[in-house]
C-alpha cells in the first residue's frame, strides 16, 4: 500500500486548495441569468424542438415574484411535455394543463390550455370497434372551448377536432353495424346505423349506412320503410355503388329474403 508522507500530504492539500479557489473564482465570473433571460433560453430550445432541454431551463426560471411569468412557465412546461409525445409525457402534460386551468382560470391563455387538454385526451382514443369512452371524453373537452371561451381563437380548431372525432365514432358504429348485420341481428344493426344518421348526418360514408339500413328493414319485413330509405339513398348518391345497388333492389318487388354482401372496407 502506498504511504503518504507529510510532505506529500501537504502538497495535496495545497493543490486542492488551489483548485477550490480557482473554481470559486470561475463561478464568480459567470453571472447568473435573470428570469427573463432564463425564460428566453428555454424558449430557444422550444423553438429548436429540444424539449428536454427546454424543460430543464423552464424549471430554472425564478417566478416567485411574477405571477404572469409563473403562469407562462407553467403553460410552456405543459407544452414541452406534450410535444415529447410518449405516454408518460402525455400524462404529465394533461395534468399540467389541468392544473393551469385550476390555478389561472381567468388567464387569456385559458382557452389554449383547455384546447390542449382536450388534445391530450384525443391522443388517448382507441381504434374503432374498441371502447370509445376516451373519444366521448375528448369531444366533451373540445366542446368546453366553445362553451367557456366562445370568442377564443381556438374555437374553430376545437370544432374541427370535434368533427374528426365524430367521424371516428361513425366508423366505429358502422363497423359494429356490419358485425350485427352479418349475424342477422337486425335490430342491433338498426340502432347503430340510426345513431350515425342522427349524430353525423353529413358523414362521407352515409351511402353505405342508408343501404344497410334499407336492406335490414326489408329483411325484417318492413318493406315500405326500407324502400323509403333506399329511395333517399338513390336520390342523394345516384352515382355511388350503393346508389346503383338501391336502384336494382327498388326495381324488384317484394321483401328481401337474402342478405346482400357487406363491404369489408373501413
Amino acid at each position: 500500500m502506498l504511504k503518504h508522507t507529510p510532505a506529500v500530504l501537504g502538497t495535496v492539500v495545497l493543490l486542492l486548495a488551489g483548485l477550490t479557489a480557482a473554481g470559486c473564482g470561475h463561478a464568480k465570473t459567470q453571472p447568473l441569468l435573470d428570469s427573463a433571460a432564463t425564460y428566453a433560453k428555454a424558449e430557444s430550445f422550444m423553438t429548436a424542438r429540444k424539449y428536454a432541454k427546454a424543460i430543464s431551463w423552464l424549471q430554472k426560471v425564478n417566478t416567485a415574484q411574477n405571477r404572469e411569468l409563473r403562469a407562462q412557465v407553467h403553460l410552456r412546461l405543459a407544452d414541452a411535455y406534450f410535444e415529447q409525445r410518449s405516454v408518460l409525457d402525455l400524462a404529465e402534460a394533461k395534468g399540467r394543463y389541468q392544473s393551469f386551468l385550476n390555478a389561472f382560470p381567468l388567464s387569456d391563455q385559458a382557452s389554449y390550455a383547455q384546447y390542449r387538454f382536450a388534445q391530450c385526451l384525443q391522443r388517448s382514443t382507441n381504434k374503432p370497434e374498441r371502447d370509445q369512452t376516451p373519444t366521448f371524453q375528448a369531444m366533451g373537452e373540445f366542446r368546453k372551448v366553445h362553451d367557456l371561451y366562445p370568442n377564443s381563437a381556438w374555437v374553430d380548431e376545437a370544432r374541427a377536432e370535434m368533427a374528426a372525432l365524430e367521424d371516428h365514432l361513425s366508423r366505429d358504429s358502422l363497423l359494429k353495424a356490419r358485425f350485427y348485420y352479418k349475424r342477422k341481428s337486425y335490430a342491433a344493426t338498426d340502432v347503430r346505423l340510426r345513431e350515425i344518421l342522427r349524430e353525423n348526418p353529413d358523414w362521407e360514408g352515409r351511402d353505405e349506412v342508408l343501404y344497410l339500413l334499407g336492406m335490414s328493414l326489408r329483411i325484417r319485413g318492413r318493406v315500405d320503410e326500407g324502400d323509403d330509405v333506399l329511395r333517399k339513398l338513390q336520390a342523394d348518391f345516384p352515382e355511388s355503388d350503393y346508389g346503383r345497388k338501391a336502384r336494382k333492389v327498388l326495381g324488384r318487388s317484394g321483401p328481401t329474403s337474402e342478405q346482400p354482401a357487406v363491404s369489408a372496407s373501413g
